[in-house]
């Protein structure tokens, strides 16, 4: 779901957007944050799950239409990266990765990608893939009964699980005894074709969250 990005997080002008329109309608379904910086940190464009991450408080911060860390050590990583690159260090340049964690709420987990100074987008340095905390994990119901084949009820209780709910706080949400959830996660499992709920969940982690 688009979020609004805060203010001066990039400049609205046309030419501060990236992304084409195919490349943008593509990005915006996916389910990891896409961030774009320039060689002097300022934001060139981002999907909707990455604006909708820079504008919540979880250890991004975006000044003057520059990205950075609140945590001053990830910050100086960053900018010791970029440095390398912008010595012409690019092709050699691997990607960073960081664990985000604010104010106690779950991390959130950051690649920090090179682009290549031979590739056609040369306004773009870095690209950065945001992977959210697990409270962020949403899936559709359509997506349950299209693609997996759950009944409505079987949908309603993987989709609980998903979104991070135990057993018997799904029961409670659902208002179903402890029993039929159990009975709906045989089902389930049966259908998805795994064995247990850990795999069921990467089973959903990997494949579509809304159609």
């Amino acid at each position: 779901m688009p979020g609004k990005a805060p203010r001066g997080s990039f400049p609205a002008g046309s030419g501060n957007r990236v992304f084409s329109g195919l490349g943008r309608l593509i990005l915006d379904r996916i389910d990891r944050g896409v961030i774009l910086i320039d060689e002097r940190r300022r934001v060139k464009d981002a999907n909707a799950l990455g604006r909708r991450l820079l504008a919540e408080p979880n250890g991004l911060k975006v000044t003057a239409g520059r990205l950075g860390f609140t945590r001053a050590d990830l910050d100086e990583r960053l900018s010791r990266h970029i440095a390398e690159y912008r010595k012409g260090d690019g092709k050699s340049l691997g990607p960073l990765a960081f664990r985000l964690r604010h104010n106690g709420r779950p991390p959130s987990r950051v690649v920090l990608v090179p682009v290549p100074p031979a590739a056609d987008q040369r306004e773009v340095a870095f690209f950065l893939l945001i992977y959210g905390p697990p409270e962020r994990r949403e899936i559709s119901i359509e997506v349950l009964t299209e693609v997996y084949g759950l009944t409505r009820g079987q949908a309603e209780v993987a989709r609980s699980l998903f979104a991070g709910r135990g057993a018997e706080a799904t029961a409670e949400a659902l208002d179903l005894s402890l029993n039929t959830v159990r009975t709906h996660l045989k089902h389930i499992f049966t259908r998805c074709e795994v064995q247990s709920q850990r795999e069921l969940l990467h089973l959903l982690a990997t494949g579509p969250s809304e159609l």
